[in-house]
């Protein structure tokens, strides 16, 4: 028989008082209905993705119900700390590690944290790579379906900071697909003969992997607009870059030419350098040309319409020129202490740093563009909890 709603809430309040007779008569009175494990991952659930007193609240019962529990169960003194860790957990923090949380609960109370994973999951994003890891076939499939959004190439697939060493099965139904998200993961050039079956692929993003040489497969697939290996182990200097035949199409790491100088070359092929050099931040674009030997701020920059930062430090530059002042959705520059600019041409909105006054954003994709599918996931706890009534007590 499933635990009534009004009984959860009455071993919420036992919970809560943080005493050990209250905690031990809860405890009672799970084993009694046999719900012990579906009360403590719902518990666990709830606890993980609230926020301000409803967080508070539920972690004090979290406490009280996880040191009863393990006592019950005759955990080592070690496990008892690894229980207590748990509520450490903040779902606000970057370095927060959902997986480490399931893992911990898992071995020690030996429960099927599934259920947890796909409610995190549904609720946050996170839990991915355990449920790819974990999850049945259809389980997987679902997922993959979950991280499809319309991009600006359009239907694209990210399958990003998931520590992947092989594409997932699964994925290879979706050969519709016109921008594919892997960077971020663990690829090396053996696994990436899968992109011979994406040939409508337009975007494809395989930076941060452990690639060594670009993939063979690209210049198979006839629809690539735009292929991304920055942040693995390829590394072209300018003129190798100048001459590879997919130069238009690709980012790469680029080496500096000693002798050469940016402003050296023609601006058709300095256009052509810049996109390397351009990232995504949470805030908007970042043109990072900080160290790369140019005197002056190349024209071509003026292409990047959309470009909120741009860094221009430890650069032969000595003035801004106006047209970069007056960029309509540049919001702030970064240059050496000596570089100079006329004030009259300061755009509203726009702020020059000089020398290190302020870093600038570091590269960061910001939101998921997936997230709004996950109302569609499938992901519910055993057990729903209220802590309305219990903050207000």
């Amino acid at each position: 028989m499933p635990l009534s709603e009004k009984a959860a809430a009455n071993i919420l309040r036992l919970l809560n008082t943080g005493e050990d007779r209250n905690s031990a008569l809860a405890f009672r009175l799970l084993s009694s209905q046999g719900a012990v494990d579906d009360f403590l991952l719902s518990l666990c659930g709830h606890f993980m993705v609230a926020r301000g007193a409803g967080r508070l609240a539920l972690r004090k019962c979290l406490r009280s119900l996880l040191r009863i529990a393990g006592k019950e169960r005759g955990c080592t003194s070690a496990q008892q700390n690894n229980l207590m860790w748990l509520l450490n957990y903040d779902p606000d923090q970057e370095k927060a590690d959902p997986e480490r949380f399931l893992s911990t609960v898992e071995a020690t109370f030996i429960l099927d944290v599934l259920p947890l994973a796909r409610y995190i999951y549904a609720q946050s994003g996170r839990c991915a790579r355990f449920l790819l890891h974990r999850s049945h076939r259809e389980g997987r499939t679902a997922l993959l379906e979950s991280r499809i959004f319309n991009g600006p190439y359009g239907r694209a697939l990210d399958l990003s900071r998931l520590q992947l060493f092989h594409l997932p099965d699964e994925a290879r139904q979706f050969t519709n697909l016109e921008g594919l998200d892997l960077s971020h993961n663990n690829l090396n050039i053996s696994d990436v003969f899968f992109l011979r079956g994406f040939r409508p692929l337009r975007f494809l993003n395989l930076s941060h992997n452990k690639l060594e040489h670009i993939p063979d497969g690209v210049p198979l697939l006839s629809c690539l607009e735009e292929v991304d290996l920055r942040g693995n182990p390829i590394e072209l200097s300018l003129f190798e870059y100048l001459r590879h035949p997919l130069k238009d199409k690709l980012k790469v790491n680029l080496s500096l030419e000693k002798g050469f100088t940016l402003s050296q070359f023609n601006p058709l092929d300095i256009a052509c350098l810049l996109k390397n050099w351009a990232t995504p931040t949470g805030r908007g674009q970042l043109l990072n040309l900080a160290g790369k030997e140019i005197r002056s701020v190349p024209d071509a920059v003026l292409q990047y319409s959309e470009l909120k930062y741009i860094d221009l430090r430890e650069n032969p530059i000595s003035f801004l020129p106006s047209w970069l002042l007056r960029m309509p959705q540049l919001c702030e520059i970064y240059c050496d202490k000596g570089v100079e600019y006329n004030p009259a041409f300061l755009r509203d909105g726009l702020t020059v740093f000089r020398e290190k006054e302020k870093d600038p954003p570091k590269p960061d994709r910001g939101p998921q563009p997936w997230l709004p599918n996950l109302k569609g996931f499938a992901g519910s706890l055993p057990i729903s909890l209220s802590v309305d009534k219990l903050i207000e007590e």
